[in-house]
């Protein structure tokens, strides 16, 4: 009888380890907590280059909060506790004496840099991805 050969599937099976490891909830829940962060980080970095600043006291009170699970998604926030933070952003009438002079225009320094997010976010994500899957991969 004819001998086709012999292999040995112990890198096959290491590949398999790996990716369980990987794909385990504390490592998959890991990697979406610091994805997010970092986002969150860089849209923080935008957002206080975007702020004006006569006194820099708007630029200083923006925050972030740490990523977190909330069920099935993954929650983090980006606010300001300056009283008049929304008045910037959003604009404002101008009264005197209970008449209206006129409207000052919103920065939308947060909104705008939301769209720069959203835009940058697919790429990021999938750099991202494709890095975690090459650790995976790698064993590292």
């Amino acid at each position: 009888m004819a001998s086709w050969g012999s292999c040995d599937f112990h890198e096959l099976r290491d590949l398999n380890e790996r990716i369980k490891a990987a794909a385990s909830e504390p490592e998959m829940d890991a990697f979406y907590t610091g994805l997010l962060d970092e986002m969150m980080n860089g849209l923080l970095k935008n957002v206080k280059k975007v702020t004006p600043y006569k006194t820099e006291h708007l630029k200083r009170n923006w925050f972030i909060t740490h990523a977190r699970r909330s069920g099935k998604h993954y929650r983090a926030e980006i606010y300001n506790n300056v009283f008049y933070a929304p008045y910037v952003e959003n604009g404002h009438r101008i009264v005197h004496k209970g008449v209206t002079h006129g409207f000052v225009e919103g920065k939308h320094m947060l909104r705008d840099s939301l769209f720069d997010l959203q835009k940058k976010a697919s790429a990021f994500i999938k750099t991202k991805s494709e890095e975690f899957l090459s650790r995976m991969m790698e064993g590292k």
